[in-house]
């Protein structure tokens, strides 16, 4: 049997799956940006939210708990909306769509790895 207040997300859940067509098609704009740098958001919240090997937070502003989480939120949030479109300026450089490219560039890579490996090993 399931435990009170177990029943609540299945039902909710099978009710939202189940929405009939017309109500799929609005969404929120809001929600839908969030969903697009949904990976820049799920790396950086290590970089920016926890410090010290997720020990700690970062603090801004000492002894004010409340505004430091708005100020570090509001920083976590230009940064990912910033990689987000660093990350899809980039992409097309890295990773061409044409089959020739994409290896010319990963051999590139390799070599630019395997030489910076040997020279920072030397050292």
């Amino acid at each position: 049997m399931l435990q009170n207040g177990l029943l609540h997300p299945i039902v909710s859940y099978i009710l939202l799956r189940n929405i009939p067509t017309f109500l799929r098609q609005h969404y929120s704009p809001f929600f839908s940006w969030f969903g697009s740098i949904s990976l820049e958001l799920f790396v950086t919240q290590y970089h920016i939210w926890l410090v010290a090997n997720g020990h700690g937070t970062l603090t801004v502003i000492p002894r004010m708990p409340t505004l430091n989480l708005i100020i570090t939120t509001f920083i976590f949030i230009c940064c990912c909306h910033e990689l987000h479109r660093i990350t899809n300026i980039l992409t097309p450089v890295f990773v061409p769509n044409d089959c020739k490219c994409f290896i010319r560039n990963c051999l590139l890579y390799l070599f630019i790895i395997i030489v910076s490996s040997y020279m920072f090993s030397s050292v």
